[in-house]
């Protein structure tokens, strides 16, 4: 027996049915249709939800974030990249134990959830022991979310790892966590940045994760300073030197591409590579803006991520789709940039056909900022905030239902993370930020 959504306008691959429904049968959406549910609809339905004046899309999915960061807000103010990393950032990193992690990483997929997303790929920052990395496992999966840990490492410069000491980790984690979950805990391989990662390692942990049909996830040409260092060491910039290495391909994602050169974009195109956009963080680290344009007009494969929270300050995806939009039309002069449809298409690229997950979320349309509504796609981008979601469904699941998260108390989680993330800011030595 199934979940039935009814009355509720349906927005799939750009398009709108006005009034229908969905009937989740397990982990899988099982018919959808116009108007009002099918005679067999209703008698395969076990529980039925009243969607009038909601409208229910494809679960999104944050492509880009760092979920130990939600103890690290509003630490980005003035500060730029390398500044930012250098003398806040990787301290309260390095002072952060497993419950921090825990914690951390559990506030961060339940203000993902709320934003809209029902897929989350954390690039994880501190594997400072297995444990630091099984609770961020073990967290997705208590909660019932969908989430692909890249495991970040580097092995030049500060907090370098050593090589064996990776790789070992690496292969653990594909055993033990890869396809967890009924499939929803997928691990990756996240080398941070090519400046701090050797040619031998990003070739290996390719090649590890190739074996596990997983992807790599890494920060590339976030900022000026790193493109010229790559260019300086190797002769080459960012991109192609990846490329050289054998490692860019259909399962590479670069995250963020703000300082592409037109050859870098044709060979990202050429190597079906996707870019995952951060236009939030671009915009407060003042690291620029990402070619999106040049992307699309080459075919590229294009991301929204909300980056971690402390460059963000926040993971509400309809926020980034908005951000994403304003951006680009504002720097190139260009009104007609990232239609709605597009940038939802960057947001999510599932659909509501029989067959795929059913993974969806449902927006409460019942808003000041959102009524009257002249066009439903430009109103999700334009007008929807996070708290506008109603209701998540992941897996078949019901894991946000009328706005409150099912089988947890939200607000002590937030209080036991308020105190949590003051006493870290002691720990790391990092000027305590002003709390309520």
């Amino acid at each position: 027996m199934g979940l039935l959504i009814h009355d509720a306008t349906l927005v799939s691959a750009g398009q709108v049915i006005p009034r229908g429904y969905v009937l989740i049968q397990g982990t899988q959406i099982a018919t959808v249709g116009a108007g009002s549910p099918s005679d067999d609809a209703r008698a395969a339905a076990r529980e039925v939800l009243d969607a009038a004046g909601k409208v229910i899309l494809p679960g999104l999915v944050n492509a880009h974030t760092h979920l130990e960061q939600t103890f690290m807000r509003g630490y980005s103010a003035g500060r730029p990249l390398l500044d930012w990393l250098k003398g806040c950032i990787w301290k309260l990193q390095a002072a952060m134990d497993v419950e921090d992690v825990r914690l951390a990483t559990t506030l961060g997929l339940v203000e993902a959830i709320r934003g809209g997303a029902t897929t989350v790929i954390d690039h994880h920052k501190v594997p400072l022991s297995r444990r630091h990395t099984d609770v961020v496992l073990e967290a997705a999966q208590a909660l019932g979310a969908r989430l692909v840990l890249a495991r970040a490492w580097a092995d030049r410069g500060t907090y370098a790892e050593a090589p064996a000491d990776i790789l070992a980790d690496l292969e653990r984690l594909f055993a033990e966590w890869h396809g967890a979950a009924e499939g929803r805990i997928q691990i990756a391989n996240g080398p941070l940045v090519p400046w701090r990662c050797s040619a031998e390692m990003l070739q290996r942990t390719s090649a590890l994760a190739r074996q596990y049909g997983a992807l790599t996830h890494c920060h590339v040409s976030e900022t000026k300073a790193e493109v010229a260092m790559t260019l300086e060491e190797t002769g080459l910039r960012p991109v192609l030197w990846l490329d050289r290495l054998g490692v860019l391909g259909a399962d590479f994602q670069l995250v963020h591409g703000v300082w592409l050169s037109d050859e870098e974009i044709a060979r990202i195109a050429e190597r079906g590579a996707a870019v995952v956009h951060c236009p939030a963080a671009n915009m407060i680290l003042g690291s620029g803006v990402a070619p999106i344009p040049h992307l699309l007009a080459a075919g590229v494969e294009l991301l929204l991520g909300s980056d971690g929270p402390a460059s963000n300050d926040g993971q509400d995806m309809f926020e980034t789709m908005r951000l994403a939009t304003y951006l680009q039309r504002a720097v190139m002069h260009d009104a007609s940039l990232l239609p709605p449809q597009t940038v939802l298409a960057m947001a999510s690229s599932a659909s509501l056909a029989a067959g795929e997950k059913a993974d969806i979320v449902l927006l409460d349309f019942d808003a000041a900022h959102i009524q009257p509504v002249g066009n439903v796609l430009a109103s999700i981008v334009y007008n929807v905030r996070g708290s506008d979601v109603d209701t998540v469904i992941i897996d078949g699941r019901l894991i946000m239902r009328h706005k409150r998260m099912v089988g947890l108390d939200e607000m002590g989680l937030i209080a036991e993370c308020r105190a949590r993330a003051a006493h870290l800011a002691r720990r790391a030595g990092v000027a305590q930020l002003h709390l309520p």
